[in-house]
């Protein structure tokens, strides 16, 4: 089995791939003005690129794949492409990402074609709410998500909740107590900045600490044993409670140590870190039908040891791109 690692000894193993960067919402903390514009259908990824660029990956070393936007979900060949993808040799895990509003209708088939689970980002609980920080989005659209998704064995199933101070922190401990008699995951992730939102964020980053806090309003937390040391969550759960409450911190406890993770953007950039500005790109390669090892090792040793993000950074510092394009 081929590994590959980073030059300060982490195991690269896990691949997000931007299948499209545009989506059918407008989240403000991931597309904020006019910085996320769809980019040129021509200079994205066809099918015949994302899955040999992920062939080349697993050949590599790489073992768990997630497919992530923009919203992967408006790709008109998604299920097709799950299939291929999910035919590789050697992936362990294939995953996706979505906003779960067109999820009612292909949970099903992408299960059947080979997708393991899910994560949808639901970031409240309240229609109005939703609608705002979507700028349109309709709750219930993703609630029948979430649940085709349960009826169709993709699962575990995680929740992706971005906090925001004075926006959906008074939600909190309604997220939380769904752990109590429902097998689901919430994830709460700190608001990260990006490139042009220095004010927002700002004004709405709300640390971990703070959400942790929230949730112990209800009961204590127990802590779990982690499953993946490799992963960004760290594990809670309430006593005698079916789910589990995770908190992601990329702001105020850094998990660089222990990031196994590339990225590839939907124009074919490999991204060592999500937040640095270095990016390997893939397209003259897979244009001219070359091979991929060296690139995806490069973009390894191009891995930072620590990110710059901390409460006092200067998104600016983050690069050119928006959330959105690069897949989170």
């Amino acid at each position: 089995m081929s590994e590959f690692f980073d030059s300060y000894g982490r195991r690269v193993e896990y691949l997000r791939v931007s299948v499209v960067d545009n989506c059918n919402m407008s989240c403000f903390y991931c597309r904020p003005g006019d910085l996320c514009k769809p980019s040129n259908v021509r200079t994205q990824l066809n099918r015949k690129h994302i899955v040999r660029a992920v062939s080349a990956a697993v050949e590599a070393g790489i073992r768990k794949v997630r497919l992530t936007g923009g919203e992967p979900l408006v790709r008109k060949d998604i299920v097709e492409l799950v299939g291929e993808i999910s035919r590789i040799p050697g992936i362990e895990d294939l995953s996706l990402t979505t906003n779960g509003s067109l999820l009612a209708g292909l949970a099903k088939p992408l299960a059947e074609a080979g997708l393991n689970r899910v994560n949808i980002s639901l970031d409240s609980l309240d229609r109005d709410n939703f609608n705002y920080i979507t700028q349109g989005g309709q709750l219930e659209a993703t609630l029948d998500g979430i649940n085709a998704a349960a009826a169709s064995g993709l699962t575990p199933i995680k929740i992706n909740v971005v906090v925001m101070k004075g926006i959906n922190d008074h939600e909190v401990v309604s997220f939380a107590r769904m752990t109590m008699d429902q097998d689901i995951h919430i994830r709460f992730i700190e608001y990260m900045p990006m490139r042009n939102q220095d004010e927002s964020w700002r004004k709405h980053y709300l640390p971990s600490a703070t959400i942790m806090a929230l949730c112990e309003e209800i009961a204590p937390l127990i802590s779990l044993p982690e499953e993946d040391l490799r992963g960004p969550a760290r594990n809670f759960c309430f006593a005698g409670a079916a789910g589990k409450l995770g908190f992601i911190t990329p702001v105020s406890r850094h998990f660089c140590a222990e990031c196994n993770r590339l990225r590839l953007t939907s124009d074919g950039k490999l991204k060592p870190c999500l937040f640095a500005p270095q990016e390997v790109d893939l397209m003259p390669a897979l244009l001219a039908g070359r091979d991929l090892a060296a690139l995806y090792k490069e973009a390894a040793k191009q891995k930072p040891e620590h990110s710059n993000v901390s409460p006092a950074a200067q998104s600016s510092l983050l690069g050119p791109r928006g959330m959105s394009e690069i897949g989170g």
